[in-house]
């Protein structure tokens, strides 16, 4: 099976254990993915709210997973910045753009210099609206997932690609990181993708396999079949073991499957709809 994840943690794990990206204590190892026949990986530099030194952080981070995984052909890799702490100048984009950074979330959780997280009430701040404009020069995709309500739609305004990389059905379960019918839509609209993260307490459950099912069957009673994926935020969160890592994505891919999702969709969700994405921009 051919497998396109949009979200995960991986790079900050290797670099803070020390360890190489096919350990096989990493939930995304490069090992473990073998599996597949074809395999796509968003890798995100994440940087958390507390840094002090977020561009050091940045940096240490990206340099060195990527020295890390140099020697190995497999995944197929894209890189994403999760929270734009690190961002202090509008010269910052052209660092971004040269280091091969594809998406930018804007925040994790709380406030930065550009915009308020999905647990603030801050909205988008006039350097945010800045970066969003040098950004979308660089043809770099806006990532919505960690934005509030009042930030989603008014970053999502001044921008010309926008996806939620790992996100939820707020309808399904009703967390604050969890997105609204009416933001999933308007992302759809935008001819973005939603990756549904497997972190249960998006999901609403413990129980994995059920979650991810419940999920995608909202999205697909809203109609958005040619705009779901996967974005596990795996090496990124506390998983259920029943979905803890790669090497689980063929039995989700089999129970989805005996759950009366047809092959024709479930390759969509697990591979083509994000494919498709970051081909297009």
């Amino acid at each position: 099976m051919r497998y396109f994840d949009l979200h995960c943690d991986t790079p900050r794990v290797c670099l803070k254990k020390n360890i190489m990206p096919d350990d096989a204590a990493l939930a995304v190892s490069v090992k473990k993915g073998g599996i597949f026949e074809g395999w796509r990986q968003c890798f995100a530099v994440f940087v958390p709210d507390d840094s002090t030194d977020p561009q050091g952080e940045y940096e240490r981070i990206l340099t060195g997973f990527k020295q890390k995984i140099s020697g190995f052909k497999k995944p197929e890799r894209i890189f994403t910045l999760e929270n734009g702490a690190p961002i202090k100048s509008t010269e910052f984009a052209d660092r971004l753009a040269a280091d091969g950074i594809k998406a930018v979330a804007l925040t994790w959780n709380g406030e930065n210099d550009l915009a308020g997280g999905a647990y603030c009430d801050t909205g988008l701040k006039p350097f945010g609206r800045e970066i969003i404009r040098q950004l979308n020069r660089r043809k770099i995709a806006l990532d919505l997932s960690h934005l509030n309500r009042q930030s989603f739609f008014a970053a999502a305004e001044a921008v010309d690609t926008v996806f939620a990389s790992h996100t939820c059905c707020y309808k399904t379960h009703n967390h604050p990181r969890n997105l609204t019918d009416e933001q999933l839509k308007y992302v759809a609209d935008r001819s973005g993708v939603i990756g549904v993260c497997f972190y249960p307490e998006f999901l609403g459950t413990k129980y994995a396999f059920e979650g991810v099912w419940r999920h995608i069957n909202h999205l697909l009673n809203l109609g958005l079949e040619d705009h779901i994926a996967i974005g596990s935020d795996f090496d990124g969160a506390d998983m259920s073991e029943q979905l803890d890592g790669i090497e689980k994505i063929p039995g989700l891919y089999r129970y989805l499957s005996l759950r009366g999702i047809p092959v024709s969709i479930l390759d969509k969700f697990f591979f083509n709809n994000a494919d498709r994405f970051f081909k297009n921009f």
